[in-house]
């Protein structure tokens, strides 16, 4: 095979602009379910610690926590894929010259870098440790109130 034809299957493979918009807003889309997927995970364990495992031995809980993290843990994986593939569209896209970017390009590129969209990333990363230390701190270390009884007339 020869270089020009090399080039041309390259060329004929290679993503337009709306693609790498496309592909960077559904990583966006993608991560943000699974986010939500981890929080939801993180109410359950919330319910179960509030309603049995505050009775529980320190093995239940042990094992409950692990259950708990490797689920979150798999989701920060599936997060962290997405993630290199959005940041490899990002990169494509800021690669186009900006005289040739779309509008839509130009303003997508724009709030990702403005602090709009490094607070968002920076929170996105923060949030996922403090509900798994929030987790393990209501699992080993939280009481359950004793229940008061109300007040008679």
């Amino acid at each position: 095979m020869d270089h020009a034809s090399y080039l041309e299957r390259i060329a004929a493979k290679s993503m337009s602009e709306i693609d790498l918009l496309n592909l960077a807003r559904s990583c966006g889309q993608t991560i943000s379910s699974e986010f939500s997927q981890v929080v939801t995970i993180t109410f359950a364990m919330v319910v179960a610690i509030y309603y049995f495992l505050h009775q529980a031995g320190i093995r239940m809980k042990v094992f409950a926590f692990t259950i708990y993290t490797i689920g979150i843990l798999a989701y920060l994986g599936m997060m962290l894929m997405e993630s290199n593939v959005g940041t490899g569209a990002i990169e494509a896209l800021s690669a186009i010259p900006v005289a040739a970017q779309s509008r839509p390009t130009a303003h997508f590129l724009a709030v990702r870098a403005s602090w709009v969209g490094v607070t968002a990333s920076i929170l996105l990363n923060l949030v996922y440790w403090v509900l798994w230390l929030g987790t393990s701190y209501l699992l080993f270390f939280w009481r359950k109130p004793p229940d008061i009884a109300p007040p008679h007339r």
